[in-house]
């Protein structure tokens, strides 16, 4: 009985602090941007201050980390009824929101690192909830992962006060744009953006660094559910809140767009021969990850905020609808087609008439913009021709135009509330004459369409792609050699790691 009460008390707490997420939304269209110091102190000459900062990016995401905490915790009342162990879940479960809940509400780069770091334990302590050994053997990987990206974070940190000697975000930003010195010191901006960048590529589940997140597939639904629709999200929102300094260096974007791009195209590839439905997903995930920080590099910031908004609520209904998904399969029998050489026709003509448009179309101020809708529209003639037998390509095409109107709709409602953060869609005027921005992205769209043709090879079954689908179906053997190697190597590691 006292289980009972203490786990309904758990979730009527997420459900105020969503409410309180509501009410900061509202707090900051009224009252604009604030800071609001909870504690500060010295420590051996140090001056550490524990502020939140309302702004926009901030409470939008504290608003959707909440009310997926919320009603991740509700659907776990009834799925994990009965288990021993359940009030754990939900003691870990209210640790690891505070601690998200505290990351994108951070005002300085010392308690976002507190917060990551919080955030890693209490989703390592989830991941072993059923003391499954697959779970426990991918919660190992997980932590030995985070760690490397812990070290590139510390590294960026270090480097970050040692340059502007706070750990403040808007003090960051505001001695950057107004002192030209800082800008001139380039090749140091330049390692310290690659140094985030890579510690959000580790977070983020980024090739090469993804092999652990397929393996987390034996924890329960809920546990999935809060890693794919919240936490892994986390790698996205540290390159926007740093975007005022991203937008001012090169190699940092073009790595998030190269191993964005990479990661996207792998992880499609990987999910479409996948025939475990919760596998599916989690590729996706990966997938849908690379397009974010691949959006990210490209600084069409606002759109790589609703990328995870919609990811997220999409992805969390996902995993906790898996046996419903299932069953529809049987019933419908959806099989995908292969793309035909009209539709590749058609994606090369778009594509080529888009890159044009981005280079001449204003001298390159809308770069990012055609770049990025260049990716969509090798998605949109991909998807247009798919699906079973039954459905016609009037339907399909209604289909694909609505999806379209309601996402734009959506999109509409992000960009204006991030009106009070990001002033701008797309990133300031780059060099595009052979710098690495553009050379990367220009390489990004050429992974898109190899990653179109393949997967109209894949699905075909051609002997040429036998051996890739084998590939791709073990995952590239990421995860077999890395259960060797964690093997030989971390025998010590315990359960409590994180």
């Amino acid at each position: 009985m006292r289980r009972f009460i203490s786990i309904r008390v758990v979730h009527a707490m997420l459900w105020i602090l969503a409410g309180l997420a509501l009410l900061s939304c509202f707090w900051v269209l009224i009252q604009g941007p604030e800071t609001m110091q909870v504690l500060k102190f010295t420590v051996l000459r140090f001056k550490v201050a524990l502020s939140l900062r309302f702004d926009a990016l901030s409470t939008i995401l504290f608003l959707m980390i909440s009310l997926l905490a919320a009603a991740i915790a509700r659907f776990a009342i009834r799925h994990l009824d009965g288990e021993e162990r359940q009030w754990y879940y939900y003691q870990y479960l209210l640790l690891t929101v505070f601690a998200v809940s505290l990351f994108v509400l951070s005002s300085n780069l010392l308690m976002l690192f507190a917060s990551w770091l919080l955030t890693s334990y209490g989703l390592h302590k989830l991941l072993i909830y059923f003391n499954r050994p697959d779970a426990l053997n991918a919660a190992k990987k997980k932590a030995v992962v985070s760690r490397i990206g812990d070290l590139a974070l510390i590294a960026g940190i270090v480097l970050i006060y040692d340059t502007f000697h706070t750990l403040e975000f808007e003090r960051i930003f505001a001695m950057y744009e107004s002192w030209p010195g800082y800008r001139q010191a380039s090749i140091r901006m330049e390692v310290i953006l690659l140094l985030f960048a890579v510690g959000a590529m580790i977070k983020s589940a980024q090739f090469p660094f993804h092999f652990w997140l397929p393996d987390t597939m034996a924890t329960p639904s809920p546990v999935s559910a809060l890693m794919h629709a919240g936490i892994i999200n986390a790698g996205g929102f540290l390159m926007i809140r740093l975007s005022p300094l991203l937008q001012g260096v090169q190699w940092g974007p073009a790595l998030l767009i190269f191993a964005g791009a990479l990661t996207s195209v792998y992880g499609a590839l990987s999910m479409i021969t996948q025939n475990n439905i919760k596998k599916k997903l989690g590729y996706s995930t990966i997938s849908q990850m690379g397009m974010m920080l691949f959006a990210c590099g490209l600084g069409a910031y606002s759109i790589a905020l609703f990328h995870i908004f919609a990811h997220s609520f999409y992805k969390a209904h996902a995993f906790l609808s898996t046996g419903a998904l299932v069953e529809e399969s049987r019933k419908t029998g959806f099989k995908l087609k292969p793309i035909s050489w009209f539709g590749v026709l058609a994606g090369v003509a778009g594509g080529a008439a888009l890159i044009l448009g981005a280079i001449e179309y204003k001298s390159g101020n809308h770069f990012a913009l055609f770049i990025y809708g260049t990716v969509l529209w090798f998605g949109l003639i991909q998807n247009s021709v798919q699906g079973s037998v039954q459905y016609s390509f009037l339907r399909v095409w209604s289909g694909i135009v609505t999806l379209m109107l309601v996402a734009l709709a959506l999109y509409a409602l992000v960009e204006f509330s991030l009106g009070l953060y990001l002033q701008d869609l797309v990133p300031e005027t780059r060099s595009l004459v052979w710098s690495p921005y553009s050379v990367s992205s220009l390489v990004a769209v050429f992974l898109f369409f190899l990653g179109l043709l393949l997967t109209r090879s894949l699905q075909k079954g051609n002997r040429l792609t036998r051996r890739l689908y084998v590939f791709l179906l073990n995952g590239g053997y990421f995860s077999a050699l890395s259960d060797r190697w964690m093997e030989k190597n971390t025998p010590l590691i315990s359960r409590g790691e994180s």
